[in-house]
């Protein structure tokens, strides 16, 4: 397969042997223990760094980036947690395919996963064709997929949506973000925040860019850092409802065929509807906008002494899965579980500020059926959903060395032992009384618009829409008796 491909050694040679990497697990190997009691860390992320880069002598100062992306292949006991199995059967094969005319494809990466969502991470040169590492993505995404299928997962492939790879992950099902690493000869290295969030939308990260990026009560430096924080940031904010833009447009909300039409008319050229604002000084607009689930802050720039873009440090999976085509038409895949990879320190927030605002434990839509909303509870990375199924979110810290294209080490934002127990504890509390309390209800439930892939509701309601009868209502007599009524009633 591999040789048919871009990717991959090619030339006969096989696959890459896994002794060409070397991975963090080892990194104590033969050196004195500096605790007499090893006390491991929650399910932290083995990570795998090409042998040749990782330990040259002279790294070329070359323009390399960061990638992230994760999808659904299948989970255990339902979409509760990604299976060992698949996650090493991803693992191996794009290790095993990591080149590209030579070079490694990626020079360092980890495989993990939140939820039953599993995600590859790495980082990649400029060298590479962004097309070609997709492509590979996708390949083992798909191995993933058939490899849940043998285990009798649920739902193998689930986020898979495209028929076949054509060129990119965009709009294909999987979520996938890239942010550029800067490129400079001091100080080479950058920390980087990768969040991940299963049984929810796009949505949920604007508490991140809506707080530590805008208010100070999340973020002092906002106030009182010297760095280009004190300038405030641009943000890029995307609609991500495309059926409702088909709506605006002319399509009748009920005349499906008209709707995919124009929604595919939307979707040519994968292009967005955008607008950039500034922060503070549309700071209302940009609060107005992300209250809803519609629009979200897709990417975020530092700025200049000018007040204008200096470097992209924050972006986000938007895009919500309406108009995917695939064998059955248009179709709504899920809520979309996004990722984000954003910069910390210098100009940026620290990663405590990033993560600060799911401390007051906010609901977002999604959770069970992808139909309510809920209180999103943080977790460790490689953790599994909780009661109904979510919506949970992780978040890790890489360090990574912007000569070397090593990730040198992951720290967990959310991990155990830490007072994020205690936001845990509260958002399971407030979730269990809200989700009880309200049951089917509004607001727990979504809007029906918004439940989804839930065909049972919009049968029912079809057929209880066809019993309604207009007719006036009932007149009383004084003496508390109904009087006739006034006209015969009709059908709807």
């Amino acid at each position: 397969m591999a040789n048919q491909k871009r990717y991959g050694p090619g030339n006969g040679k096989g696959r890459i042997p896994l002794s060409s990497y070397h991975e963090s697990k080892d990194n104590l190997e033969g050196l004195p223990q500096s605790t007499a009691e090893k006390i491991p860390v929650t399910n932290t992320p083995n990570i795998f760094s090409y042998r040749a880069y990782v330990f040259a002598k002279k790294p070329e100062l070359i323009q390399r980036f960061v990638k992230a992306t994760k999808a659904d292949v299948g989970g255990v006991g339902g979409h509760v947690v990604a299976a060992e199995e698949v996650k090493a059967a991803v693992t191996r094969f794009v290790l095993e395919n990591n080149a590209f005319q030579g070079e490694p494809i990626f020079s360092s990466l980890m495989v993990t996963h939140t939820g039953d969502d599993i995600a590859v991470t790495g980082i990649m040169s400029e060298t590479v064709p962004m097309s070609v590492v997709d492509e590979l993505l996708w390949d083992a995404l798909k191995l993933g997929a058939d490899k849940a299928s043998e285990l009798g997962l649920y739902g193998p492939g689930q986020d898979l949506v495209a028929d076949a790879f054509t060129g990119n992950l965009r709009g294909a099902g999987p979520a996938t973000v890239v942010l550029p690493l800067p490129v400079r000869q001091e100080n080479p290295s950058q920390t980087v925040l990768v969040s991940f969030a299963d049984k929810t939308e796009p949505m949920a990260f604007n508490y991140y860019a809506t707080g530590a990026y805008m208010l100070p009560r999340f973020n002092s430096g906002l106030v009182i850092a010297s760095s280009r924080m004190k300038r405030g940031y641009i943000m890029e904010i995307v609609d991500l409802d495309t059926k409702a833009q088909a709506i605006e447009a002319g399509a009748h909300p009920r005349d499906q065929k008209a709707l995919d039409g124009k929604m595919e008319e939307l979707a040519k050229g994968l292009q967005e509807k955008v607008i950039a604002l500034r922060s503070p000084e549309d700071l209302f607009d940009i609060e107005g906008l992300c209250r809803s689930s519609r629009f979200v802050v897709a990417r975020i720039w530092s700025r200049d002494e000018k007040g204008e873009r200096a470097q992209l440090g924050y972006v986000v999976s938007a895009e919500r899965l309406h108009n995917i085509k695939t064998k059955k038409g248009f179709t709504y895949g899920g809520k979309d579980d996004p990722v984000l990879l954003a910069f910390a320190q210098g100009d940026w927030p620290a990663p405590g500020e990033i993560t600060s605002p799911w401390a007051t434990c906010p609901m977002v839509a999604g959770d069970c059926r992808g139909s309510h909303n809920l209180h999103i509870l943080p977790v460790p990375i490689n953790w599994q959903t909780s009661y109904w199924s979510g919506p949970i979110i992780s978040s890790v810290t890489l360090s990574a060395n912007i000569h070397t294209g090593r990730i040198g080490a992951v720290s967990d934002q959310f991990a155990l032992g830490t007072p994020w127990d205690y936001v845990r504890q509260r958002a399971s509390e407030l979730a269990v009384q809200f989700r009880t309390a309200h049951g089917i209800r509004q607001p727990a439930t979504l809007h029906e618009d918004e439940l989804e892939y839930q065909e049972g509701w919009k049968q029912r309601r079809s057929r209880l829409e066809k019993q309604f009868e207009i007719k006036p209502p009932p007149v009383w007599n004084g003496d508390g008796r109904k009087a006739k009524a006034l006209a015969k009633p009709r059908a709807v």
